[in-house]
């Protein structure tokens, strides 16, 4: 394990020489974000709820990882100016104990295989939510609880270390499996407490290349296929992604294929 072998990820050697250059002129994701907006027409998928039991939540989520595998371009990232394939398929999202102010959010981490349905993502999902409700936390919180108890010097030092060793890709499989910053996309569902969907700023910490807010369901205009304007169910949902990771005309055509997903889940079967 090393620089060009990382325990998450794959070094990408053969690229467009302007995928290469990007890292040298946008150094961090910040300077490399990108922001999409979808309206989502939820009529067939608000039927598709109520037949199969599943919310929005979970077709998000198997949206998201339809899109890494068919466009695995979506699923890299990019450390000390290398670009990397993701080994793994994982989302990342805050889960609470109980939707109220004072119950502590968990950062929960799932993995997922490329052989997953809706039906294996709604599994997943909800076994991780069940350890949040009922045990609390992940052994990430404790970590960030000891680290917060150390002198403010001394834990700028360790995050200096654990960054140096990152850029050189030595970084452990435990550590990277531990942490919910080094995902495929991290999402939030702000829908499920009233909120519509939100830019999501990026992380400098982790490898994340994808953030993705998901809002709430409410009635608003769309045009159909047939530019007909009608009322129906409808959810926003931002995407801010790392450009480094991918040339505008791929991102375009991936996200249409996301709000087809959306649009109609049984794609997700």
């Amino acid at each position: 394990m090393g620089i060009y072998n990382r325990a998450d990820g794959k070094y990408i050697k053969e690229l467009p020489t302007y995928i290469k250059f990007f890292p040298f002129i946008m150094r961090k994701r910040l300077d490399a974000s990108v922001y999409f907006s979808q309206k989502i027409d939820l009529s067939k998928t608000m039927e598709y709820m109520k037949e199969h039991d599943v919310k929005i939540f979970h077709i998000f989520i198997a949206a998201l990882l339809k899109l890494g595998i068919e466009k695995p371009v979506f699923n890299r990232f990019v450390v000390g100016k290398r670009v990397y394939q993701r080994k793994d398929l994982v989302i990342g999202f805050m889960a609470k104990q109980a939707l109220d102010e004072k119950s502590k959010e968990i950062s929960v981490k799932v993995y997922f295989e490329k052989t997953d349905k809706l039906d294996d993502v709604k599994r997943k999902v909800q076994e991780k939510v069940d350890i949040v409700k009922n045990k609390g936390e992940f052994n990430v919180d404790s970590t960030i609880d000891t680290l917060m108890a150390l002198p403010k010097w001394m834990t700028t030092l360790i995050f200096f270390v654990i960054r140096k060793i990152d850029h050189l890709g030595l970084l452990s499989k435990k550590f990277i499996d531990d942490n919910p910053m080094y995902v495929s996309a991290y999402v939030t569902n702000v829908g499920s407490i009233g909120l519509d969907a939100p830019f999501h700023h990026m992380y400098e910490w982790g490898t994340t290349s994808i953030f993705a807010a998901l809002g709430k369901i409410h009635k608003d205009y769309i045009i159909d296929d047939n530019s007909q304007m009608r009322i129906t169910d409808v959810a926003n949902i931002n995407f801010t992604i790392d450009e480094r990771i991918a040339d505008g005309i791929y991102m375009a055509k991936a996200l249409n294929d996301f709000k087809s997903y959306m649009e109609n889940p049984s794609l997700l079967e």
